[in-house]
């Protein structure tokens, strides 16, 4: 039996390494500006679950690098790393939101997400630019409309961002 576990371990100690491995390559491909090569690179990564290609993915399909620019596409990915606590892809949602791009405009939602990121981040300097976002948002709303935002944005921390609707 100790044998079997020891096993399993290595096996997920190795794609552990092996994704870290990956996503590095694929970001070291994205710098070097072969974006087509870093979008295939970057899917099978995202499609696993990881968050921080989930959310490059996202960043290609929102800007158009590598693949054909698609609001929903980039809106789907980065919600999907967003749910898993990435930052970026937090604030990322928040513009995309404020802007309706790959969504209707939603200024709540849109709240709501520079809320999660400016929390995560506290007083780092992105945290800052969510923080300030979020204060624009707010002049453009209702005190009922930020209330419900603050509203979504305890429960989703609540729910560990499994409930974020």
């Amino acid at each position: 039996m100790r044998r079997f576990l020891f096993a399993v371990f290595l096996v997920v100690a190795y794609a552990t390494v092996a994704a870290a491995d990956s996503i590095e390559e694929a970001e070291f491909v994205y710098d070097r500006g072969d974006y087509t090569q870093a979008a295939r690179l970057f899917r099978p990564l995202a499609e696993q679950g990881i968050a921080a290609a989930q959310f490059n993915l996202g960043m290609m399909y929102a800007k158009g690098q590598g693949v054909q620019q698609d609001y929903q596409a980039a809106l789907k990915w980065y919600r999907r790393a967003a749910e898993q606590g990435n930052t970026s892809a937090q604030s990322n949602l928040g513009l995309m939101y404020e802007k309706g791009r790959g969504a209707r405009q939603d200024f709540i939602r849109a709240y709501m997400w520079d809320s999660l990121a400016a929390a995560a981040l506290n007083s780092d300097v992105a945290g800052q630019a969510a923080m300030k976002h979020r204060d624009h948002l707010a002049s453009q709303m209702t005190d009922a409309q930020i209330e419900r935002a603050q509203e979504m944005a305890r429960h989703c921390q609540e729910t560990k961002l499994k409930e974020c609707d």
